[in-house]
């Protein structure tokens, strides 16, 4: 429920912190600047304000934690919700929201819903062997964009990405090699079907030549990974005629066997990705470390560290699957672990 910020008695227009409490200024002279304030600020910079704060303009306040009503460039629809700065480029986020995304690590397991609505759309969604939710994804893009901004995802697999943009009202873009994906993606979301190509990422200055993206988030194959699927994923995923890997296709970068050449073409693509991002862009890669043969391949650092040459590495956020059931791996004889997380590399076009 939202919390009031009218009095029973008067109107207040400027609120400020007591301790930990948001209250209104009770001085008028402040009340009445702030009230003008508030009409220069809806005249001036309506088109950087959330819509939600727009279509309620009525109930929005003027804040500064401080009480300094000559600084104060923030504005307060709902105390839960905390105060939304004029001066945000970035994202429509309140300064609570904010902070609440920029925690290092989450937890997020497939939700119902989104698998609910995937079937109803289009039953063959499960072939893909490695989806991930829009729900989650939503979270991203909704910190690292505004609305009606263009978001691409380079493996768009069966469109997760290109969803969270309808539901978030941003524009996707996206690439996806292997057709039965790429047509599934256009049942989801064909009203962004002249974005997406059924096309290798590798090829993506060339098929967005005219194009300038405001972020980029994607989930490349972990490299190898799916074509060495043993147990019961593939059993059960074989048992019921569902994919257990992306494709046959030669130029999958997923049935790449050397790791160091994975990397060298994985990086080429972000880098081509880096020149059609505007400048303060952002790009989010979901990536695990791989094992193999009793060894550990930092996949995740190593990516990093290789574009870490254009772009600026800004930070990391782990995923956490707490839901995956445990094996016991390497009992009796020596360390093997379970991975349950995943590494959301965070970088910058920052020139």
């Amino acid at each position: 429920m939202q919390k009031k910020l009218i009095s029973d008695v008067q109107e207040y227009y400027f609120y400020y912190k007591n301790n930990k409490s948001i209250v209104p200024c009770l001085d008028d002279k402040s009340n009445e600047k702030a009230k003008l304030m508030l009409n220069n600020i809806y005249n001036n910079y309506k088109d950087n304000i959330p819509k939600r704060f727009i279509s309620q303009w009525d109930k929005v306040k003027l804040y500064d934690p401080n009480g300094n009503i000559d600084s104060a460039h923030a504005i307060i629809l709902d105390i839960d919700q905390g105060a939304y700065d004029i001066k945000n480029s970035l994202n429509y986020l309140t300064g609570k929201e904010w902070t609440k995304f920029t925690c290092s690590w989450f937890v997020f397991n497939a939700l119902q819903k989104d698998l609910k609505e995937e079937q109803e759309i289009c039953e063959n969604c499960v072939d893909h062997p490695a989806t991930y939710s829009p729900t989650m994804i939503e979270d991203f893009i909704l910190f690292f964009t505004k609305e009606g901004m263009k978001v691409i995802d380079p493996f768009a697999g069966i469109g997760s990405t290109l969803v969270a943009c309808k539901r978030t009202n941003r524009i996707g873009y996206g690439t996806e090699l292997n057709k039965k994906y790429y047509d599934i993606i256009l049942k989801r979301v064909p009203e962004f079907y002249k974005n997406i190509y059924n096309a290798d990422a590798r090829n993506i200055k060339e098929l967005y030549n005219d194009e300038q993206f405001n972020f980029c988030i994607s989930s490349p194959p972990y490299w190898d990974v799916l074509n060495r699927s043993t147990d019961g994923f593939k059993k059960t995923r074989e048992g019921n005629g569902l994919d257990v890997k992306y494709s046959d296709l030669s130029n999958d970068l997923g049935n790449i066997a050397d790791y160091d050449q994975f990397v060298g073409e994985l990086t080429k693509i972000y880098l081509d990705i880096f020149d059609k991002l505007v400048k303060g862009a952002y790009i989010v890669i979901i990536v695990k470390n791989i094992k193999k043969g009793g060894k550990l391949y930092p996949l995740a650092w190593d990516l990093a560290k290789s574009l870490s040459n254009k772009y600026v590495l800004k930070d990391e956020k782990i995923w956490i699957q707490d839901k995956i059931q445990l094996s016991p791996y390497g009992y009796p004889y020596s360390w093997a672990s379970n991975i349950l997380h995943h590494y959301c590399i965070i970088l910058k076009k920052e020139v």
